[in-house]
């Protein structure tokens, strides 16, 4: 089993307060422990660090010390009436708005989910980062660091879609020697809503953001590329 796979299972906060906690810790091994790998019917052919890491978590039970979360895409009334079963923990999941790594919890009637909101994409067989070409509307080799840093994470459901079954897969390695540091922020284009799972707008009938720090980001850049 690997080592995220183990943090993913350990996830069983009782409270919403302990959230960001959990997450910060979650985060350093999405940013820092490994990477996804995707191979063809031959060889491992990229690497996918991920950079943003944005958390997702909907209860679905009735207790009141933990979130409702309505913009989780796989949960029991949204797009699917009656009951939508439980993820495997770590299951991968392509959506609408991209990517996520799963970790859902039956037991506790919990919805968790990693986004990756930003990426690195190593090509093996070229050795080298690859960069989406809006104009061309293909990924393109990078030699600034700069703008390797890919941050439409719809991009990267387009771009792995096709490589299923175990061609995908976590790899635990540390990509750095540095400190793990992090950069906390607000999800993007996230709101708030109310019981109903309406937007809540302000005064000026313009939605509130949820303010809630669960996107995380990786600052050192990676150290660690083994081919």
């Amino acid at each position: 089993m690997s080592k995220l796979k183990e943090e993913l299972e350990r996830f069983k906060p009782e409270s919403e307060s302990e959230l960001k906690e959990h997450f910060e810790g979650l985060a350093k091994a999405f940013l820092y422990g490994g990477y996804i790998s995707v191979s063809d019917y031959k060889e491992e052919r990229y690497k996918i660090f991920i950079r943003t890491v944005e958390f997702y978590c909907h209860y679905e039970g009735d207790k009141k010390d933990l979130p409702k979360d309505p913009i989780v895409y796989h949960r029991n009334g949204h797009y699917v009436e009656g009951e939508v079963p439980y993820f495997p923990v770590m299951s991968f999941h392509a959506h609408a708005s991209g990517y996520d790594i799963t970790f859902e919890n039956p037991e506790l009637k919990l919805r968790s989910s990693a986004l990756i909101r930003a990426y690195e994409v190593y090509d093996v067989l070229q050795k080298t980062f690859l960069h989406y070409d809006r104009k061309k509307k293909l990924f393109v080799s990078c030699n600034d660091s700069k703008d390797r840093v890919n941050k439409q994470s719809t991009y990267l459901y387009d771009f792995i879609n096709g490589f299923g079954g175990d061609k995908i897969k976590w790899v635990d390695t540390p990509i750095t020697e540095q400190h793990q540091e992090l950069n906390p922020a607000q999800r993007q284009n996230v709101y708030k809503y109310d019981i109903h799972e309406n937007k809540i707008v302000d005064a000026n009938g313009k939605y509130i953001k949820d303010d809630r720090k669960w996107s995380f980001t990786r600052l050192d850049e990676i150290e660690n590329i083994s081919d």
